[in-house]
């Protein structure tokens, strides 16, 4: 099974109009919630079954950007279950990466399928997906989808993903689209994860024992705007143990002059 590279509302700002002038008021946001109601939902008086809860919000907004926004919402919905599929069993079933109920029910096939294969299972399989909108300036809008899972062994699993969108066409943004100096970042980076983990300038990292790529120090999958600055996520095992648990940085955009695009401010 593969893991979901894969989550608090704070608010929303209006959608550019079509005449490029920015609407204060804040768009209407609709939750969606799916709850896995198959015949192997968990039971907890025998622990077995499978739970799976996704939630999610959508944009209101009649404009093509926030539909294009919605269609690209559904879709890491549905992907946070998928995620945790076989991809023979994905493959024989395409509709699973567009369909939530879909995706669930082989998620409990897949269940009962290891069940049946070991004999016995130490408990119910849990699959939990929450995505919110965290922060939006007058072009860019961030949500992030957390996903908690366990599916055996020593310890649940859980990812957080933040995703940037152009909210005037509904595109997703890469850390390029937003970023003019991805070498200048690392830097700045570095510097503040340092700062926050209580780190000497000069300590060596691997020494600390952070995992590095080659020896340098990197960026990590899942970059986000906030309010006081642009937000790095490293998830559990990206760069540390998982006993360390996730570690996110704030460098505020005070110290990105010169890095981040003004357009994406």
């Amino acid at each position: 099974m593969k893991y979901l590279v894969a989550t608090l509302l704070f608010g929303i700002i209006g959608f550019f109009s079509a005449c490029n002038s920015t609407n204060s008021e804040p768009p209407a946001l609709e939750r969606q919630h799916y709850t896995f109601a198959g015949s192997t939902r968990c039971d907890t008086t025998s622990n077995t079954g499978v739970d799976v809860d996704v939630s999610y919000v959508l944009l209101k907004d009649d404009t093509e950007g926030a539909r294009k926004i919605n269609d690209s919402l559904r879709l890491l919905a549905v992907n946070s279950v998928v995620g945790w599929l076989d991809s023979a069993t994905v493959g024989s079933h395409p509709g699973a990466r567009t369909d939530l109920a879909t995706a669930a029910s082989l998620f409990a096939t897949d269940y009962e399928a290891v069940r049946k294969e070991m004999g016995s299972l130490g408990g119910c399989w849990e699959l939990e997906t929450k995505a919110d909108t965290v922060h939006a300036s007058p072009k860019a809008l961030t949500v992030k989808i957390e996903t908690y899972a366990y599916t055996g062994g020593a310890h649940p699993n859980s990812s957080l993903s933040f995703y940037t969108f152009d909210r005037e066409t509904g595109r997703m943004l890469t850390l390029n689209d937003m970023i003019a100096d991805t070498t200048a970042l690392l830097g700045v980076l570095e510097k503040e994860f340092r700062q926050q983990q209580n780190l000497l300038p000069k300590a060596n990292l691997e020494e600390q024992g952070y995992f590095l790529r080659d020896g340098h120090f990197f960026l990590p999958a899942n970059v986000g705007t906030s309010r006081d600055g642009l937000v790095f996520y490293y998830n559990p095992y990206e760069i540390a143990a998982y006993a360390v648990g996730p570690i996110q940085v704030t460098v505020p955009y005070e110290k990105l002059n010169g890095i981040l695009r003004d357009d994406w401010l």
